[in-house]
């Protein structure tokens, strides 16, 4: 599957890209933008970033499930994912409980 088509990268690219990243020590959170550089790409309009956290999330329980990176290290990234997901939403001025993707109303407009 295509996650970001500006930049051609797919859900395995960003699978890929997990394994190296969490498998160093010390790794940072895992988000579009680490993934992205470690990819050697850049966000051009950025339209991705949602499906590419969730993408990220997905993958990160399932690398876990395949015994590629610890529980230990999977539960730390998806909660500081959930972390960055609500603090991202808190920004936008969205709720913390419901993802973007899932609101049909901001701010007294309504979303297509």
């Amino acid at each position: 599957m295509i996650v970001c088509s500006c930049t051609v990268i797919s859900d395995t690219d960003i699978e890929n890209a997990l394994v190296e990243i969490l498998g160093a020590p010390n790794a940072p959170i895992p988000t579009p933008g680490v993934v992205y550089r470690h990819l050697s790409k850049r966000m051009n309009c950025c339209g991705c970033a949602p499906l590419a956290v969730e993408t990220i999330y997905n993958k990160v329980d399932a690398l876990e499930k395949k015994g590629l990176i610890s529980p230990s290290i999977s539960a730390s990234t998806r909660s500081k994912l959930l972390q960055f997901k609500t603090r991202n939403n808190e920004r936008s001025g969205l709720p913390k409980t419901e993802p973007a993707a899932r609101l049909s109303e901001i701010n007294g407009r309504k979303i297509a």
